[in-house]
């Protein structure tokens, strides 16, 4: 005869059992990979690091806050600008690094600033308001991979220091400054870039750049520099045995297509071919955070401006 009591204890007892299980995988999957973010941090030490107190995305912003702030309301104020809808740029520059825990993700870090109240995900599988932006890349994809070609071996190309292997990137937008040089030598990726609407062209934030990663390389684990911007990857070449893990999510690259991610979730990138493999390429570029507005943008490109 069915015991509707025993049906409860059994219920209830295999939901514990369930929640117990999960709270066990979250727990051990943020410790391995805090564990990872510490092994990396000591292999840092064995390769130099950039030192330039003006590198944007290397220093501290704690030092200049306050006068940040006062900068900012003076700015808005001589431009008759409403300083009320900036409140969380505001906020971003009051608080202090410590308040942050139990707010933002446990694997996600920004090294300058960290804007609250923005959605929050180390992957961008789908959002429409950078659809556009996306199938305008990936329409053009061919375009981009041609243009590449041509200049896989012309001068301008920036060596990143890894502990193996090699990655190097050859930039149309640094830091955002457009590099002129390369702009003339991709004048048809350059002028796709201007037909993104979310392109972060005025801000010391934005890059667009082919990324060359060759076999053998691993670029160890780190962080962006913010939260406010969606990092995209367009495959040009992608040969197996190559992936980036973002905020503990391993994925893979493929020609032609568009791969979002927020790199201010702690990540690392993996080409594990041999020499006789191809280099992995993709073309980089950052978008602004959908959810910021056009007067967030207006603060934070007058607080962080192109370098």
């Amino acid at each position: 005869m069915f015991d509707p009591g025993t049906y409860s204890i059994a219920y209830y007892f295999a939901t514990f059992v369930a929640v117990c299980i999960a709270t066990w995988w979250y727990c051990n999957n943020i410790q391995r990979h805090r564990t990872a973010m510490l092994n990396s941090s000591a292999g840092e030490e064995a390769y130099s690091k950039c030192t330039s107190p003006g590198c944007l995305r290397c220093r501290s912003n704690s030092h200049a806050r306050g006068l940040m702030l006062q900068k900012l309301v003076k700015h808005f104020h001589d431009n008759n600008l409403p300083i009320g809808a900036v409140q969380r740029v505001i906020k971003a520059l009051q608080v202090e690094e410590e308040d942050l825990e139990g707010v933002r993700h446990p694997l996600q870090q920004p090294t300058v600033l960290y804007l609250q109240d923005l959605d929050t995900k180390p992957v961008w599988t789908d959002s429409i308001m950078l659809e556009q932006d996306v199938k305008t890349l990936e329409k053009n994809a061919e375009i981009l991979q041609s243009e590449f070609s041509a200049i896989i071996r012309e001068n301008g190309w920036k060596i990143n220091n890894t502990p193996t292997g090699q990655w190097k990137a050859l930039y149309l937008i640094n830091q955002g400054v457009p590099v002129q040089e390369t702009c003339q030598k991709c004048p048809k990726t350059a002028k796709i870039l201007g037909k993104l609407k979310f392109l972060m062209n005025d801000s010391g934030f934005g890059n667009a750049c082919f990324s060359v990663v060759d076999p053998g390389t691993h670029i160890t684990g780190h962080y962006g520099p913010c939260n406010i911007r969606v990092r995209c990857h367009l495959g040009v070449q992608v040969p197996g045995g190559c992936a980036i893990t973002v905020g503990g999510r391993r994925l893979t690259w493929t020609d032609g297509r568009c791969l979002l991610f927020d790199d201010s979730f702690f990540h690392e990138v993996h080409h594990h071919g041999n020499q006789k493999d191809l280099p992995r390429v993709v073309f980089m570029v950052d978008l602004w955070h959908p959810q910021v507005t056009s007067l967030e943008r207006k603060a934070l490109n007058f607080l962080y401006p192109p370098q």
